[in-house]
This record gives structure tokens, C-alpha cells and sequence, in this order.
């Protein structure tokens, strides 16, 4: 039932009038009643207990029992309900007795009474639920543990409702209460001399610092350099001496039970700590990965990114770490600047993440791609409307030459259209030219964005020019090329009304065709090409092209001056990468070609003695694994 908290309430009120926790079941479903009776205009949700049979009201307390906040046991032919709340209320108070004196000792198990099993009380091993209270503790829970402690150390009761840090604290109260005896303050301080010689100093401030810290304070005193080291020592040390005592009092015991508390929490910290560490490394791993070609990242890549180990970054951070890290790179900024790493989006609705220093460097890159790319698609525009005796405006008017240079871009390069149009750019210029390090790639003018045509790099004469060079001789001869003008007009009139009829006809068989299709492969090789394909599309940025990318990470790597040493050198790596990969497919398989297989073989290659001459090792793998893929696609 949604009252059973409200029942345990009554229960352990009605234990405390009668001053034991062992409550007949009839006597209190007589009063149960009366009590509910009494108080429904203030709580009216006990309107259910006032005409409660004996037996539904002992099925909620099985339901309670199940989850230990009651025992049900028989004495003299009676039902009885054993109020754990009630002990665990009497414990909590014990607690409060040991902050006030250190003396008083820990709630034993053996402190029960006899008619209450210990199969009553939750038990639950001390590692796991300090650890587990530590981190999420209800201080209204009506549970009592029974603390199961490590080497056959007598078991402790530990209320839920007490906060687990009062247990720490009383531990290592009491480890001090025994340290300050004279009999054991010289003999342990010795000791932790005697282990550490070249370490007296280090070992004798500890130990004082632990001393003197006060008792009514939270633990947590300096745990830097050593700390830890000298701690797990004197635990070890005392917990030794302690254990050799045949017939250990009271007092014994709590010391023993103290150490193994300590030791718990201790390590708890230090695991937070190293856990921090680790994640904090991560991050920063990350950040700098960010900061690497090809300098725009979406989620997905982010989440894929790996550590100078191979891996995976995301794991060592969790998704609330990496949301609140992109959070505070993405909006935190000083002095009204645009924040350290700024977003953008493509057209396809994908969100990239780029570092602001590398905004105008990608961008001169993406151009510098998209260059050969625009020239080649306008200039086989050009022709065939040559070819077919048309003029476009854009031949001559350079205005209207840069409209169609972007729309080119918007198709050939989404990520530069989206950098082009971002609404931080012209900020960023801004904070660019008013900065000392503002950079070496500039594409503003005056305060304005450089034409497509000086961003590309392109004229539309020079595309005029080179779609004329293409043409047939007579198109040079104004006669013969006006009467071939006719006369290809005329053909491609009938060409057309050819195509239209059998357009109906080819999309028939088409359709007809995909109901009796072979299988997809025929064999490995052609699974391998269409594995190599797929991982291809994962690895190249959307709207840009495999031959593209890897023009832009051969400009990265290949730094010779010459173009005859250039060439030299491009050869000499693609010729590696060709015996590499020859070598390495026998061992390919399709189920296995992953993103990862095909890092994993770029990385081995690039770390042989003849790659490792060339230092732009980032952009060398990425070459790699683009070469090895147009590779296996086009085998």
C-alpha cells in the first residue's frame, strides 16, 4: 500500500509507548484503529485503517517484511511485529552518543535480543554500502544494516537514517583516542619512522597532522604526495598488533573495526580522486584532439575520438561530463569575445564543432579543395553549352559568375557553405584583426567577405578559356560553325522526343528487374568493395568526395618545395601503401572492415621506419586510411 511509511510511523510510536519493540499484532490493530479514528481529519489517507481486519493488516506487514523494516515471528501462540524502525532509532541514537564520547563503542550485532534473528537486519558488506551511501544516502530510510566487516571483524549496526559520514568520523576518532595513549603514541610513531628512513620527516608530520586533527571535524585533512602511502602504513601497522590479541575487549575490537572503516572510506577517496584525475585527463586529451585535423567534428566523430592509447576517450567521461565540457567551450568567453570553440551547421540539419583559431585555416582548405572541384564541374558545363552553340551569362558577367560559384559550393562543399554563412564570421575577423595573434589566413577585405572568385581562386575567363580549348576546330570557323549549330539543334530535337518515349519503358524494366535480382555480393572481393565504400562514407565529410580529401592531407604532409620532390615523395608513400595493402588483404574479410580495422592498419603503417621520416604524422594517417580505402573501393 501507498501508507505503508505512514503504518511504520504508527507502529514505531505505538513500540515507543510500550517501551519494547515487539508489538502483538492484535493489541495493535485494535489501536490502529482507534488511532486512525482520532487523527482522519489530519491525515486523511487513514481513513483505510479504521475498519482494518487483523489479516489485511498483517499482509502489509509482510510486504514490510520483505523489505526488512519489520520481522514477523510467533511467541506464545501470538503474531508478533518486530518494529526494526524502532532499533534503528535506538542506534541512531547510540551514534550520537559516540560524536559526545569517543569511548562509547559501535552497536554490535550481538547487541540485539535473542528473539530477534540476525536474518532481521539487511546485511550488506561494509565496502559496498559505505560506498553506496556515500554517494546517495536517504537519511529518512527506516533501515538498520547489519555492516558486514572484512577479516572476521564483528559485524557493526549501522542505521540508514544516521549520515554514513558520523561512521568515518567515529572511526578515525577513535584510531586517534588510541594513538594519543602514551603507550601507543611512541610506540606506532616509531614504527612509521623505523619503515620509512628515507622518508622520517614526511612520515612524523603525518603522523602529528593526524594527531592533533580535531575529532569534531570532517576527515578530511591534506591526502596529497604521500598521504595516502603513510595512511594504508599505519593502518596496516595497527591493524598487525591488533589482530595478534587472542582475547580482544571491547575496546580491541572497536579498534579493529575502526581501522577497517578507515581503510574503506580512505580508499573511497583516493578512487574519487583517481577517477577525477583520469577523467580530467580525458578531457584534455579530447580538447586537444579537437584542435587536429580535419578540425570540424561532429558528435558522432566525437564520441569515436580515441586517447594516445587507442582508447576510446568517451567512457573515461561520461555524457554529462562531455555535454557540460562542449557546454563551457561553446558559451564561456572573456572580454566579450566569441567563446573557444564555436558551432555550426550544415544544411543537412548535422551540428560541427570547430575551434575558433581554426575557422579561417579550414576554410582556406575547404576552398583551396572545392577549388579543382568547381573548376572541373563549370568547365564541363561550359563545353557542353559551347558543344550545343549556347552562351551563358556568366561567361562574361562576373556578377552573375558569382552567384553560380555559390551555388557550386553550396553543392560541392556543404561544410564550407555553412563556415561562409555562419554568423560568427564577420566577429571572428573582427577579433582577428584587433588581436597579436590574429593569424596568416585572411579571407576579408575592408571589413567584407572576399569574393567566391578570389576564395576559389577562379575566373570565368580562364574556365572560358580552357572549356574553348576543348572544343572540336570548326567551332573557330563562324560559317561552318553556324551551319553545325542548325544542324545539332535539329538532332537534338529528335533525340529528345527519342528519349521521352522510352522513358515509360525503361522505368518498367527497371521495376521488373529489382523482382528477379541476383544477390547482392557475388563474392569476398565484392564485399570487401562495398565494406571499403561503406566505411569511406563514415570517414568523409558530407558533400565532399574521397580524391578530395586526400588532395587536402597530401598539401598537410607533403611539404617539399619542388614539384619534382613532391611528386617523388607522393609516389614513394602511395607505393608503400599499395605492397602494405596487398599484403593485408588476405586477412580482410567483410564483417570485419571496420572504421576501426582500417585505423588500426594506417597507424601500423605509419609507424614503420620509412613514415616515420615524415613529421605531419596526424595528417600522413588520415592519408593513409583515405589511399587504402580508394584502394579496396576500386579494386
Amino acid at each position: 500500500m501507498a501508507t505503508s511509511a505512514n503504518l511504520g510511523a504508527i507502529l514505531r510510536h505505538y513500540a515507543s509507548r510500550q517501551e519494547s519493540a515487539f508489538v502483538i499484532l492484535r493489541d495493535f490493530c485494535d489501536y490502529l484503529k482507534k488511532y486512525a479514528a482520532k487523527h482522519l481529519e489530519e491525515q486523511p489517507n487513514l481513513v483505510q485503517y479504521i475498519e482494518i481486519p487483523e489479516s489485511t493488516l498483517q499482509k502489509e506487514f509482510e510486504d514490510m517484511a520483505s523489505r526488512h523494516e519489520v520481522f514477523i515471528t510467533t511467541m506464545g501462540g501470538k503474531t508478533v511485529i518486530v518494529s526494526i524502525t524502532f532499533y534503528s532509532v535506538y542506534y541512531a541514537n547510540r551514534f550520537k552518543d559516540i560524536v559526545s564520547n569517543i569511548t562509547v563503542p559501535f552497536p554490535s550485532i550481538t547487541d540485539l535480543p535473542k528473539q530477534l534473528p540476525a536474518d532481521a537486519i539487511e546485511k550488506r558488506e561494509a565496502a559496498e554500502l559505505i560506498q553506496t551511501l556515500q554517494h546517495n544516502q536517504d537519511l529518512k530510510s527506516p533501515l538498520l544494516y547489519c555492516m558486514l566487516m572484512p577479516r572476521d571483524i564483528p559485524s557493526i549496526l549501522f542505521p540508514a537514517c544516521v549520515p554514513v559520514h558520523f561512521l568515518t568520523r567515529a572511526a578515525m576518532a577513535k584510531i586517534r583516542h588510541m594513538l594519543k595513549k602514551d603507550e601507543f603514541h611512541d610506540y606506532f610513531q616509531k614504527k612509521m619512522r623505523n619503515a620509512n628512513p628515507s622518508k622520517e620527516i614526511g612520515a612524523q608530520s603525518f603522523f602529528t597532522r593526524f594527531i592533533q586533527h580535531p575529532d569534531n571535524a570532517d576527515q578530511q585533512f591534506d591526502l596529497d604526495g604521500d598521504a595516502f602511502y603513510f595512511w594504508n602504513q599505519l593502518c596496516f601497522f595497527i591493524r598487525q598488533d591488533f589482530e595478534k590479541i587472542k582475547e580482544r575487549t571491547i575496546e580491541d575490537i572497536n579498534i579493529l573495526q575502526s581501522v577497517a572503516i578507515s581503510e574503506i572510506w580512505m580508499m573511497g577517496l583516493k578512487e574519487k580522486a583517481t577517477a577525477l584525475q583520469n577523467r580530467e585527463n580525458a578531457l584534455r586529451e579530447l580538447e586537444a584532439a579537437l584542435a587536429k585535423p580535419p578540425f570540424f567534428y561532429s558528435m558522432d566523430s566525437i564520441l569515436k575520438l580515441k586517447d594516445s592509447k587507442g582508447a576510446l576517450l568517451y567512457g573515461q567521461y561520461n555524457e554529462e561530463d562531455l555535454k557540460d565540457f562542449l557546454q563551457k567551450l561553446t558559451t564561456e568567453s572573456e572580454n566579450n569575445e566569441l567563446p573557444k570553440i564555436l558551432v555550426f551547421k550544415v544544411e543537412t540539419g548535422a551540428r560541427y564543432f570547430i575551434y575558433k583559431k581554426r575557422v579561417f585555416q579550414l576554410v582556406v582548405r575547404l576552398a583551396n579543395e572545392a577549388h579543382d572541384a568547381v573548376e572541373k564541374d563549370l568547365t564541363d558545363k561550359w563545353f557542353n553549352a559551347l558543344s550545343d552553340y549556347k552562351k551563358l551569362p556568366e561567361m562574361k558577367d562576373n556578377k552573375k559568375f558569382e552567384e553560380v560559384l555559390k551555388k557550386e559550393v553550396r553543392e560541392v562543399s556543404p561544410v564550407l557553405w555553412a563556415l561562409l554563412n555562419a554568423n560568427f564570421l564577420t566577429m571572428l575577423n573582427y577579433e582577428n584583426d584587433h588581436s597579436e595573434d590574429g593569424g596568416t589566413f585572411h579571407i576579408f577585405s575592408g571589413g567584407k567577405l572576399l569574393p567566391y572568385a578570389e576564395l576559389l581562386m577562379l575566373s570565368n575567363s580562364s574556365i572560358l578559356a580552357a572549356a574553348k580549348v576543348m572544343l572540336p576546330f570548326w567551332h573557330t570557323i563562324p560559317i561552318l560553325s553556324w551551319i553545325m549549330g542548325i544542324m545539332t539543334r535539329k538532332k537534338q530535337e529528335k533525340e529528345m522526343e527519342k528519349k521521352s518515349a522510352k522513358a515509360a519503358e525503361a522505368a518498367l524494366t527497371e521495376e521488373n528487374s529489382h523482382h528477379h535480382s541476383p544477390g547482392r555480393y557475388v563474392n569476398k572481393k565484392e564485399a570487401v568493395i562495398e565494406a571499403a565504400r561503406n566505411v569511406a562514407e563514415e570517414l568523409i565529410p558530407s558533400g565532399s568526395t574521397i580524391d578530395r580529401e586526400l588532395d587536402s592531407y597530401l598539401k598537410l604532409w607533403n611539404k617539399m618545395i619542388t614539384k619534382e620532390a613532391h611528386l617523388s615523395l607522393t609516389e614513394d608513400v602511395n607505393n608503400l601503401i599499395r605492397d602494405y595493402t596487398r599484403k593485408v588483404i588476405k586477412t580482410i574479410s567483410a564483417s570485419t572492415f571496420t572504421v576501426d580495422r582500417v585505423r588500426s592498419l594506417a597507424e601500423a603503417l605509419v609507424k614503420t621506419p620509412n613514415m616515420q621520416k615524415i613529421k605531419e604524422n596526424d595528417a600522413l594517417t588520415m592519408y593513409v586510411e583515405l589511399y587504402i580505402l580508394r584502394l579496396l573501393s576500386n579494386s
